[in-house]
Parts: structure tokens; sequence; C-alpha cells
């Protein structure tokens, strides 16, 4: 067999798909076509980012993640310049009569 008819057979013929893992650890090359994307209609809804934020959750924040919160969801001016005890407290009263 000639050079070049080794080389149109070795590039001519198309490498086997893998379609699962088996096909895969066999040897077979993974598909990589595009998958079809969801229209509009047919994705799902986003989860509500709401979080519940509690007193665990709002002492592990800084003082800047807590001024930042109180910004951000409550409209809110926290003072950084008190203690981080109050800041939590104040955040928590503001919370509750929201929520």
């Amino acid at each position: 067999m000639g050079f070049f008819k080794k080389l149109t057979n070795w590039l001519g013929t198309p490498a086997p798909v893998a379609n699962d893992i088996a096909q895969g650890i066999a040897g077979a090359m993974p598909n990589y076509e595009p998958k079809e994307v969801p229209t509009k209609d047919e994705r799902k809804p986003a989860k509500s980012t709401k979080t519940k934020h509690t007193k665990a959750s709002l002492n592990k924040m800084t003082k800047k993640q807590l001024e930042a919160l109180g910004r951000k969801e409550f409209k809110l001016e926290l003072d950084r310049r008190k203690t981080k005890a109050k800041l939590v407290t104040e955040l928590l009263g503001t919370i509750k009569k929201a929520g």
C-alpha cells in the first residue's frame, strides 16, 4: 500500500463518537455537538434569591458587609463607628419590621 493511500485511509475515516462513559473508556471520542438551548418559555423559573437573615448569619458578616446589606436590601444607613453587636441588632429590627 502506498504512502498516499495510507494517508487518505487514515484521514478519511471518522473517529468513533462516545455516547456514554463505557464507550469513552473504550477509546471512542466524546461527542462535542452543541445541545439545543431551551427557548425562554421552556426554561424553569429562577429560584427566589431572597434569603432569611438570622442573628447567627449576621454575626458571621463583617461591619462592611452589614452596611452593604442594609443599603442594598433595606435602604438603611448603618454607622460603622458603632459596635458590630449594635449594628446586628439594628439590622435585625429592620428585618423584622420589613418581614
